[in-house]
């Protein structure tokens, strides 16, 4: 009697090395461009967060005739977050108009490098009156603004909603993910008679800079 069983031999070694080599290869073109993607998201929430601040820094020129002051002595720890939101001056603090961020004289100084803000008033205003400070960075992510010091979570700066991730290699802010940016207004060295603005991120192993004077 004739069987009818079939008979399966299997693969032989060099054909399992084959379809596994395949696998690699495929595995790692999706992961490379599972990165490539991610990178990019990236890139482009940071270049949206730039156009933002151009454009609150440009219309700060327009109402006061020159560039929010930076800090002279450090471009990463810079006073934007205070000057374009606006403060209010009183017993010696200044409050952001929106009651989000506060710093005394003292610590102006000792952090910003500054003795005072331009953007700021013993009190608040209404309208645009002259002397009156203004709000010209609104809509703020949660992700936008970090404080530099734990002990004084009121003393902010404008961050990259894209972090500086974790790991071995210290960030711009010891001890924190922030990712500030940076701005300097006094000696530009990119724009001169204008500003640098920029941030760099931290992906993977390549640090991708977005700034004012390139794409």
């Amino acid at each position: 009697m004739r069987s009818n069983a079939v008979r399966w031999d299997g693969f032989t070694l060099i054909e399992l090395l084959v379809v596994i080599a395949i696998i690699g290869v495929l595995a790692s073109l999706i992961f490379s461009a599972i990165h490539s993607a991610s990178s990019k998201a990236k890139i482009a929430v940071a270049k949206s967060e730039l156009a933002q601040m151009e454009s609150a820094i440009d219309e700060y020129k327009d109402k006061f005739g020159f560039y929010p002051p930076d800090n002279p002595n450090d471009p990463t720890i810079n006073p934007l977050y205070f000057e374009l939101l606006g403060t209010t001056n009183g017993a010696g603090n200044y409050v952001t108009l929106d009651a989000g961020g506060k710093i005394s004289l003292t610590d102006l100084n000792s952090k910003f490098g500054r003795q005072g803000f331009a953007n700021t008033s013993t009190k608040a205003h209404s309208g645009d009156a002259a002397g009156a400070p203004m709000t010209f960075l609104n809509h703020l992510g949660q992700n936008q603004v970090g404080s530099i010091d734990t002990n004084q979570p009121s003393i902010k700066i404008l961050v990259c909603s894209v972090g500086w991730p974790p790991g071995n290699n210290p960030g711009p802010v010891a001890g924190t993910t922030l990712n500030p940016w940076r701005y300097d207004s006094s000696h530009p060295s990119n724009n001169p008679g204008s500003y640098d603005l920029w941030v760099d991120l931290a992906i993977g192993s390549k640090v991708y800079r977005v700034s004012n004077w390139s794409n």
